[in-house]
């Protein structure tokens, strides 16, 4: 279940008793409760903000919710925050995943990482068991590369290009194996440049929100990381055009 609580005191109760009533109805089973829960389970998972009174009744109610339907949290590595405020300053865990017990029985070894952050505000949460088999990494074809004016002449020349002797299951796999080669080639030449840019400010607004977790960071740095986020987004807007 992907679920978005909204900030409403109202409607978060509203939406916890929805899920709540939603569980009593199917006891038993898997469950995977993951999202932007707004609620954080203790003074710790919160910096920044001046919210003591209401933070403690927040706090309880939501790890009473969590008690009532039975889940817990995955077991947690990577960032301690997955909320990060524009200011710099303010930063919460608000981003997790819940799981029942028979979900642990039948998938050992879970972990939820906090990912490294982009120009969103919030950090990607993957889960991961090390007792899954995903097979062969398949190769990824981009709906966003049929935007673009070069692919179609580029798969089609290639296509037309080159010729490969055998019978036809095995002439179409070879031509495909190597269109997926020809289509690499082109990717990096055509978006390289603007991937790259946007890894580096990633990787500098990232370094800049990890000292923010341990301490305040200065007026410059809080400038510094306004910049870059600007940056990264105006690169991701771009890319998406050139795409």
């Amino acid at each position: 279940m992907n679920i978005y609580r909204p900030s409403d005191v109202g409607m978060k109760r509203n939406l916890w008793d929805q899920i709540r009533t939603l569980r009593n109805f199917n006891l038993g089973g898997l469950w995977c409760i993951l999202g932007d829960f707004n609620s954080i389970r203790t003074t710790s998972e919160r910096m920044g903000t001046s919210q003591r009174q209401q933070d403690e009744r927040n706090i309880k109610e939501f790890n009473d919710w969590i008690a009532d339907l039975e889940v817990d949290d995955v077991p947690c590595m990577g960032r301690k925050y997955t909320w990060y405020g524009p200011n710099g300053s303010a930063k919460s865990r608000l981003d997790r995943i819940l799981v029942s017990a028979d979900w642990f029985d039948k998938w050992q070894g879970n972990t939820q990482f906090i990912l490294e952050g982009n120009f969103l505000d919030h950090c990607t949460i993957l889960l991961s068991s090390s007792f899954v088999d995903w097979g062969l990494k398949p190769f990824r074809v981009l709906d966003c590369w049929f935007h673009d004016k070069s692919f179609r002449k580029v798969a089609s020349e290639w296509w037309s290009t080159n010729s490969i002797r055998g019978w036809g299951g095995f002439v179409l796999k070879e031509k495909i194996k190597g269109l997926k080669q020809r289509l690499k080639i082109w990717n990096k030449e055509q978006f390289g440049d603007i991937q790259r840019k946007m890894t580096r400010t990633e990787r500098e607004l990232n370094l800049l929100e990890k000292e923010g977790d341990e301490r305040q960071l200065s007026t410059q740095e809080i400038r510094l990381k306004k910049q870059l986020h600007e940056e990264l987004l105006v690169a991701a807007i771009s890319h998406e055009s050139l795409l």
